[in-house]
């Protein structure tokens, strides 16, 4: 914490271990709200809709920034109620703007347009790159989240459960910039309808909880290929070069106060500039395992070429110049080609597969399982990785290389290629399964699929509940 802060609250003569104490609720009270809104997201998300979940995350968002901003009475309590806040809307966030971003989007731009979430991530920290910025400033992305969210359309796939095809046309024709009467709105409609529909029959004849639904062989493979990915792609080693960056730097030689943040930002920027590329021209070039497979390889090749320079290589030579320009060298471009490579490979497509794969009729509680995981995975990295240098040193680089090596048989063997590939039957196809499995009953895909509503109670009243809800969203 800033002297400033620290007197600002009134803390700057607290003891050492009441101040430590301080410290760490106001670190940890951003990180208790995102775990909390990422699964209190999932019934807005699910019952509501996409679009309302995205406007109270905005709002959550914002209201959190206003309470560390007003700090009235300077209260440190009051300014931990809104880091909270802060952090809930988005936990709440990262879980809907995926499923909106892969549910408004056609088969060959998902790629890209997922890609521009981690875009934005990386601009933002660049920006940041360690300067100390006023809290204020946060509800400048806020208030343009909300506004912007207030004048966005309901998704054609969450509208669909509705049976209402109507509604659908009406978002996809807003969605794509065509007439309402155009024949392929109408057929994309349709064909969207018809997909989500089945799978809201399957849960209204069935019955299933969630765990019973995730357990079941088709939505277990999907989960599987989720989880693992976003295991992978937080355990190759990203968060812990994000956050103990300047320390390897240090390590590597640059001890001037001028050269470490230098290096650092050139860092961000590497990211940024990986994210773009990937964006607009390795999306489109070759498919999510080809960049994967080449982008993890070259990861892990970074990791241990950077744990062999900090082990081996002296400080100086005997001129005291030579070996640390050497090593410096390096280290720092280990690091940047590091940057690029996970920022072609499981950077973006680890988000953008989890956010396509899953069935509609239960992709936000999928996406929160992803979205959590991602979440304790960050928080286990950040712990782990201070403890793995001060007991092995520079082997902990070669233990994410290793993880590397791991992400790399996962995506092999697990992880199917989904590029280009439509939500719904088609990505069922993929994974050699169809929305609808027989019925524990017997039933066949066939006979799930055609159930008539009115022998289909649930799913009327299913139906009846969107509809209400979804009422005055879209026009």
């Amino acid at each position: 914490m800033l002297p400033s802060f620290l007197r600002h609250f009134h803390h700057a003569t607290l003891p050492s271990d009441e101040l430590a104490r301080a410290q760490s609720l106001v670190v940890s009270s951003w990180i208790v709200g995102v775990s909390f809104g990422v699964p209190t997201g999932i019934p807005i998300c699910s019952r509501l809709g996409r679009k309302e979940c995205l406007v109270f995350s905005a709002a959550v968002y914002v209201l959190g920034t206003v309470l560390q901003v007003v700090n009235a009475g300077s209260a440190l309590w009051l300014f931990e109620v809104g880091r909270f806040l802060n952090g809930y809307g988005v936990g709440a966030g990262t879980l809907v703007s995926p499923i909106y971003i892969s549910e408004i989007s056609i088969p060959s731009d998902r790629g890209m347009l997922m890609s521009g979430y981690q875009v934005v991530i990386h601009g933002c920290a660049l920006i940041d790159n360690g300067r100390c910025l006023p809290v204020a400033v946060q509800l400048l992305p806020g208030i343009i989240l909300l506004l912007g969210t207030l004048s966005i359309k309901q998704t054609p796939h969450y509208l669909a459960a509705t049976d209402n095809i109507d509604q659908v046309e009406d978002s996809l024709s807003w969605i794509r910039g065509l007439p309402i009467t155009d024949k392929g709105v109408k057929l994309e409609a349709k064909e969207i309808s018809m997909t989500v529909l089945s799978g809201v029959r399957r849960q209204a004849i069935h019955k299933k909880h969630f765990l019973r639904e995730a357990l079941s062989h088709p939505i277990r493979k999907r989960l599987t290929v989720g989880v693992g990915l976003i295991v992978a792609q937080n355990m190759s080693g990203m968060n812990a070069l994000n956050y103990y960056v300047a320390i390897i730097f240090l390590t590597a030689g640059f001890k001037s106060v001028s050269a470490r943040p230098f290096l650092t930002g050139t860092f961000g920027f590497a990211k940024l500039v990986a994210a773009l590329l990937f964006m607009f021209v390795c999306v489109r070039i070759y498919g999510n395992r080809f960049w994967l497979l080449w982008g993890t390889s070259i990861c892990a090749i970074s990791m241990f070429v950077l744990g062999y320079c900090t082990a081996t290589m002296p400080e100086s030579s005997a001129d005291g110049t030579v070996p640390s320009m050497v090593r410096a060298t390096v280290c720092v471009m280990s690091v940047y080609v590091y940057a690029i490579a996970f920022g072609v490979s499981s950077g973006p497509i680890a988000w953008n597969v989890c956010s396509e794969i899953f069935p509609s009729y239960i992709n936000a509680q999928c996406c929160a399982v992803t979205t959590c995981t991602r979440w304790l995975f960050q928080i286990i990295v950040v712990a782990i990785t201070p403890i793995l240098l001060a007991s092995i040193g520079p082997m902990t680089f070669v233990f994410y290389g290793l993880c590397n090596i791991l992400g790399m048989r996962f995506y092999y063997f697990c992880v199917p290629e989904t590029t280009g590939i439509a939500l719904g039957k088609e990505m069922s196809r993929v994974f050699s399964q169809q929305d609808l499995k027989n019925g524990e009953d017997g039933e066949t895909v066939e006979e799930v699929e055609h159930v008539a509503d009115d022998e289909t109670p649930l799913l009327a009243a299913e139906t009846k509940r969107r509809r209400r809800s979804s009422s005055g969203i879209v026009g």
